[in-house]
């Protein structure tokens, strides 16, 4: 089983999220272009959104009325 490039030495845990349909086409296709998979491109994201916010308990995103809107920008 291949390892996380993120931390090789943790233990990783599968989860799964729902992706409005343009994200998931935008994850898709950076996948594509770089011969990796969408899990990957996926971890990579949510890894450099918690290396960025660290330490902060308040999420700096924009409040929306419909739960993941944002993502489809």
């Amino acid at each position: 089983m291949a390892r996380s490039p993120i931390a090789p030495e943790r233990k990783t845990v599968r989860t799964s999220v729902m992706l409005p349909e343009g994200a998931h086409l935008r994850v898709q296709a950076l996948a594509d272009a770089n011969h990796v998979s969408a899990a990957w491109v996926i971890r990579m994201a949510v890894q450099r959104f918690l290396d960025e916010h660290q330490g902060q308990l308040e999420l700096p995103l924009r409040s929306s009325s419909r739960e993941g809107s944002d993502l489809n920008e």
